[in-house]
């Protein structure tokens, strides 16, 4: 009822971390949340993401098998290497993210550059301390006692607006028989709403795409850390898995979005549950209309705020049967649980970059359990015999902010990776 319609419009938090001028994930217009959908919606469809597939295959896949293959080359025995996914899964996908939206390619996860790494993560803390503290956007703190921050920002910001431009002086002189380059910003610069044919101007392409960058890095990588996590705290379905992939692929085939949802139902259901038990989103908060709303017997006044929590939506027991489980043929051969599962939110506000993330998660993950073998190590505090009182294995801890996350990646996300057998 709250997410289907713009009438519970997004609450004051979403405005408050704005650092530039209003884009598609944080404004609270409606208006223009429905222009920039309109503009960018045919941008992150899956007709036009498949076009840019190798991108997205050479910036994760097989950059993330040239690192973890240097890594066990590197070992002490050349055989096995102790892999912190977390890092690694984090810089991948900022890397697909980038390369999309810059029109450059970037490769910190096998170069070792972080420098833009992290001035996101710089824009990320900026945004997290406005969203909590307002006072945080004025001047003196921008000037004075964040100015390192800001600094950052500006330089990523600048980064962007060179990349825009400079895509805009390529375009000035194409040949009309020469082809457009495949990406994001290229979309971004297309763009162009059909009601009312307006574009986007070249700021609001910068803006669009940090938020794109920003929004679609950290998700996606957290979703395979929790992914891989669970299923190694449930061997029985890692097995299964990793099972029904090789079934399907030779080792040295690179398999694509399109081969890994038609031929791997079991991972896409392993997926779903991981995107159900820890959702990487965390609450969506929104303003009761004009007039109030009755919720669930509950007659609430206007203008209080409702927050809807994703992860008590996920495992509420009225909807999900053994719902603090890790049972993914709930999702085998049923659609309809598939679309109950809010971690990508649903209605008016749904994340317009899911089908990306599913072409980055689903590949990604296939290719990993095609090609190696992931072990727990003998040191980890975690292993699937630590259970807790109903007989389910204890997991990492986590903390929630932005988005929920490893409390402490560096110990506790880390496998043995082998080459397969």
């Amino acid at each position: 009822m709250v997410l289907g319609t713009h009438a519970f419009l997004k609450n004051k938090r979403y405005s408050n971390i704005e650092i530039m001028e209003p884009n598609m994930f944080l404004t609270v217009d409606p208006e223009l949340n429905k222009q920039r959908r309109r503009q960018m919606g045919p941008s992150m469809s899956l007709a036009n993401l498949k076009r840019m597939e190798p991108i997205i295959l050479d910036a994760g896949t097989k950059q993330l098998f040239s690192k973890w293959d240097r890594d066990i080359e590197k070992s002490a025995d050349k055989q096995r290497a102790r892999i912190c996914y977390h890092v690694d899964f984090m810089l991948m996908t900022f890397d697909i993210i980038s390369t999309l939206g810059f029109g450059q390619t970037h490769r910190s996860l096998t170069s070792g550059d972080t420098q833009i790494a992290k001035w996101v993560h710089s824009t990320f803390v900026l945004m997290f301390m406005q969203a909590i503290v307002p006072v945080f956007k004025h001047t003196i703190f921008r000037k004075v006692l964040a100015k390192s921050l800001y600094s950052k920002f500006d330089a990523f910001h600048a980064l962007c607006t060179k990349a825009v431009s400079e895509r805009k002086r390529l375009l000035a002189g194409l040949q009309p028989d020469e082809d457009k380059p495949k990406d994001l910003l290229q979309s971004y610069i297309d763009a162009e709403d059909p009601e009312s044919h307006i574009r986007m101007t070249s700021s609001q392409v910068v803006t669009e795409t940090i938020i794109s960058l920003l929004a679609g890095s950290d998700t996606s990588s957290n979703t395979m850390v929790w992914t891989i996590h669970l299923l190694l705290m449930h061997p029985q379905y890692y097995s299964r898995v990793v099972g029904e992939v090789r079934a399907a692929f030779d080792r040295d085939h690179i398999i694509n979005y399109s081969e890994a949802k038609a031929s791997l139902p079991l991972l896409e259901a392993c997926i779903y549950e991981s995107l159900r038990l820890v959702p990487v989103a965390t609450s969506m908060p929104r303003f009761i209309p004009p007039g109030g709303a009755t919720l669930h017997g509950h007659f609430i006044p206007e203008e209080y705020n409702c927050s809807i929590s994703i992860a008590g939506a996920n495992t509420n027991p009225e909807v999900w049967e053994r719902s603090y489980e890790f049972y993914p043929e709930r999702f085998l051969d049923n659609e309809s649980n598939k679309r109950l599962v809010l971690t990508f939110s649903t209605g008016v506000r749904v994340c317009p970059g899911k089908n990306l993330a599913w072409m980055e998660i689903q590949s990604t993950l296939a290719n990993v359990f095609n090609r190696y073998e992931l072990e727990i190590p003998e040191d980890s505090l975690f292993t699937p015999d630590r259970v807790d009182e109903d007989g389910l294995p204890i997991l990492i801890p986590r903390v929630a902010a932005a988005t929920c996350v490893p409390k402490f990646p560096e110990r506790d996300c880390v496998v043995v990776v082998s080459n397969r057998n």
